[in-house]
């Protein structure tokens, strides 16, 4: 067996294990640095021939961030993760590919086409299931609750020349969202365990939700707001819980609490994972209740918005990432407050030596006056209070020499932690009282090891139980009977994981995971089985003598399906071409979601089909809203066929309704290439390349071709239209010509009207109402916005500019000289904005 530690070696960050066992090379995470140096020791890697697969213990970026990258290496390595890692994992990648995209003056690490061909080769499995990653070998291997975040996974790796226990990062106190860690009594050969908090306890977890609630009442009854910066995963999530359950419990008073940033997709999808959140919640996610978000707790939506909020004279509070006030809208929130003694700043979490967040908390012994945080460029004065709250996902000492107690290995290495920390929790486990003797590792990266176990120890087993090997999946509670009568009296207190179930119903052990979220649903909504109390993610044959009194299905009428067998019926009725990749239900009212890839083009191609679905189950139908993202990059890469290979990046605007593709030149055929895309999906299509051509939309717009909705309803329909774009919407009004009224739109210029023919268009169509836009140019605005960004950039000019509207143009005169790379980012900025041109007189 060979050990490289590659990269989270006495430092936090670019975790990466290689392991060699049984003539297999397998790699455990892929993360990456905040800093200039991101990357893991992937040389080493590379030094040891191929690589056969990749396993990734959860989805923080300083696990998972360097992923693409290493898969871009090795194209034939499977990639193993449990559901929710995936998910997150996919939305963290495709947020990092747009803070690359803004950094011009970096090389990304990775692309587009990388994180899609990456995605293509992870495989999903849940805890507590025993699976082969090699159809050519015996190696085994398990994941396990680990706390910490949802789908979070400590990593158990089995094979002839001994066992490895990986812990990823792993909490074992319960959380609000998630358990805390459940690792079993096995053991291991070698212990591979983080150690971020190896030389310290933590502080009780209620003592510090207790202190963070009475700052946030004190701030709130002196006028004041409060930020807390918080990681997207994880933290957001349970700060979130705890303000809303102050706020029910009268603790706190009756405030709104505003949630920004990339927390917003991760609520989402612990949502959509309900299996692997505490009961509590997962127990509302199944009742269709909103488990983040309440009359209190509200997405902020737009910069508008986030403009009305933060001049407000409103107490209220905001949960945004990054945690470490790196980027993203804490840093926003963060220069919107911190300039008001009222206000306040509650970090929650680790912070890296080099972030932001580390300097603000290092700030607070100097007087307010000397108080100056740096962000990016920025220097912002700090007049409100701030502090730290110790909500830690992570073990302390304690826990971690518990664990370490508790598998016994014989080969121990610390990790993922800072020397000072690795060499205190060392010394302790030296000198703790162990019935074994083990040697203690405190690797350096790029350092190998290898051993040889003469007699690697031996795991205790469960009795296998056979399969039905019935093909089909289960549609109805007379075919789950099947397998409940299979296993009801077994005498057996651990439950069966899904993929366990699913083995013993079907003989397949490798099911795909549209499989599996299809089999999941048939098993939540079954009277035959129930979770677990605690791990939901585990579940147990009912009783036979409670079995009559289960109430989990709820009484329907006989002619109605019952849930499980309309779920398992959505497969088989509709046809693959359809797209749909998840179907969900709200029980109560009896409706049955069906998400597809392009909503708006099935609802209507499906029609016949989703009005004969409803016939026969009974069920009314609701599809999604929006488009699946991943599914849209696979279908422009398969229009463009062999241009494919010019595709350099693809951008979504989902509110827009509208995807725009980056070329790396231009290409043939992309006008028919246009229409086949509108056709299959909905959305429209921009294609972007080197030298091209600016679009420009005429002021035309197309004649209504159905009946006008009352005047207001219109308006609002306009208006919630325009609510995302940065582009202001400053006026919409009726008016009269000699056809009759219409809505007139005015924005800043008309060259900012004429960007949104196409859009007015389909508002036209939706609303009855002719919609036409002025051709004034607003000047005050035009010369504001000028004045704006050349104070931005520090660039002193002589008086206001002056327009040419003709020509659509602003000239202005500067003192002094302009270096030429300011010169392009004002006029660049100045163009975006305003739709006008900007020549600059020295």
């Amino acid at each position: 067996m060979k050990l490289i530690f590659c990269g989270a070696s006495s430092e936090i960050g670019a975790s990466c294990i290689f392991l060699e066992i049984d003539g297999k090379k397998i790699v455990m995470d892929s993360g990456m640095r905040m800093t200039n140096d991101p990357l893991p020791e992937f040389r080493s890697i590379q030094d040891n021939g191929c690589l056969d697969c990749i396993i990734i213990s959860h989805s923080h970026m300083d696990h998972t961030g360097s992923l693409p990258s290493l898969s871009r290496e090795y194209p034939y390595a499977d990639i193993f993760m449990t559901h929710p890692t995936k998910d997150i994992t996919t939305t963290l990648l495709r947020d990092s590919l747009k803070i690359m995209d803004n950094r011009e003056s970096e090389i990304p690490i990775f692309s587009e086409i990388d994180v899609i061909s990456m995605l293509k080769k992870i495989k999903c499995f849940g805890f507590n299931y025993t699976f082969k990653p090699f159809n050519d070998s015996e190696i085994k291997v398990t994941f396990y609750q680990a706390g910490h975040i949802s789908g979070a996974a400590c990593v158990f790796v089995e094979g002839k020349e001994g066992s490895v226990f990986y812990t990823g990062d792993y909490a074992v106190v319960p959380q609000k969202t998630v358990g805390g860690a459940d690792i079993p009594k096995l053991r291991p050969d070698v212990l591979i365990t983080e150690s971020t908090y190896g030389d310290k306890l933590h502080a009780n977890r209620k003592v510090e939700e207790s202190k963070l609630i009475e700052m946030v009442k004190m701030v709130i009854e002196r006028g004041g707001k409060i930020l807390i910066p918080a990681f997207a995963v994880g933290r957001a999530q349970e700060v979130i819980l705890i303000l809303n359950s102050a706020i029910k419990s009268k603790q706190l008073p009756d405030i709104p609490v505003y949630v920004d940033g990339m927390v917003r997709n991760i609520c989402e999808i612990y949502k959509n994972n309900p299996n692997y959140l505490k009961p509590e919640l997962a127990k509302k996610v199944w009742k269709e209740k909103d488990v983040f978000y309440s009359k209190n707790v509200k997405r902020v939506t737009d910069n508008e918005m986030r403009k009305k909020i933060t001049e407000s004279d409103e107490p209220c509070c905001f949960v945004a990432s990054s945690g470490m006030l790196i980027g993203g809208y804490s840093v926003f929130y963060a220069d919107a407050l911190a300039k008001d003694e009222k206000n306040y700043i509650a970090i929650t979490g680790y912070q890296d030596e080099e972030s932001p967040g580390r300097h603000l908390l290092d700030l607070v012994d100097k007087p307010k006056k000397e108080r100056v945080l740096q962000i990016k460029n920025k220097l912002i004065p700090v007049l409100c209070d701030f502090g730290k709250y110790s909500l830690s996902a992570h073990g302390d000492k304690g826990e971690i020499l518990g664990v370490i107690e508790r598998l016994q290995p014989r080969k121990l290495f610390l990790i993922h932690g800072s020397p000072n920390v690795l060499s205190h929790l060392g010394q302790e486990v030296k000198e703790q009282k162990s019935e074994r003797r083990r040697d203690i590792f405190i690797p350096k990266n790029g350092e190998g090891f290898e051993f040889s176990f003469n007699n690697p120890r031996k795991q205790f087993k469960f009795k296998e139980i056979d399969s039905l090997n019935i093909a089909k999946m289960p549609e109805n509670n007379e075919d789950l009977e099947k397998i409940w009568r299979h296993l009801k009296d077994l005498d057996r207190k651990k439950g069966f994981s899904i993929e366990e179930l699913f083995f013993i119903q079907t003989g397949n052990p490798e099911p795909n995971e549209e499989l599996i979220n299809s089999f999941q649903n048939i098993i939540n909504n079954s009277k035959y089985f129930d979770t677990e109390e605690r791990r939901l993610f585990l579940y147990l044959p009912v009783k036979e003598e409670s079995l009559n009194k289960k109430k989990k299905v709820l009484k329907a009428e006989s002619e109605i399906m019952e849930p499980n067998q309309m779920l398992a019926f959505v497969n088989t009725f509709f046809p693959k071409e359809a797209g749909i990749y998840k179907a969900g239900q709200k029980f109560e009212e009896k409706i049955a979601i069906l998400h597809f890839d392009f909503p708006l083009v099935a609802a209507n191609k499906y029609s016949d089909l989703i009005k004969e679905f409803e016939q026969i189950t009974k069920w009314k139908v609701q599809t999604n809203s929006f488009s699946n993202q991943i599914a849209i990059t696979p279908l422009i890469l398969n229009l463009l066929d062999s241009q494919a290979d010019f595709f350099v990046k693809m951008s979504f605007n989902q509110n827009e309704n509208y995807v725009k593709i980056h070329l790396s030149e231009e290409s043939n055929n992309l006008e028919k290439v246009k229409a086949d895309f509108i056709e299959k999906t909905g959305i429209d299509l921009y294609f972007e390349y080197p030298n091209k051509k600016i679009d420009t939309f005429q002021t035309e717009y197309i004649k209504p071709k159905s009946k006008a909705l009352e005047q207001n309803q219109a308006m609002y329909l306009i208006e919630q239209a325009f609510k995302p774009v940065e582009d202001k919407l400053y006026k919409k009004g009726i008016k009269n010509d000699n056809e009759g009224s219409f809505i007139e739109l005015t924005f800043i210029s008309s060259p900012i009207a004429e960007k949104y023919k196409e859009w007015i268009n389909d508002l036209v169509n939706e609303t009855g109402w002719r919609i036409k836009t002025s051709k004034t140019n607003n000047q005050i605005e035009i010369i504001q916005k000028a004045n704006n960004i050349f104070a931005k950039y520090k660039v002193q000019i002589v008086k206001n500019p002056s327009l040419i509207e003709v020509e659509r143009k602003a000239k202005v005169k500067i003192n002094g000289l302009l270096d030429e790379t300011i010169r392009k980012m004002i006029e660049d900025e100045f163009l975006s904005i305003t739709g006008f041109k900007l020549e600059i007189i020295k």
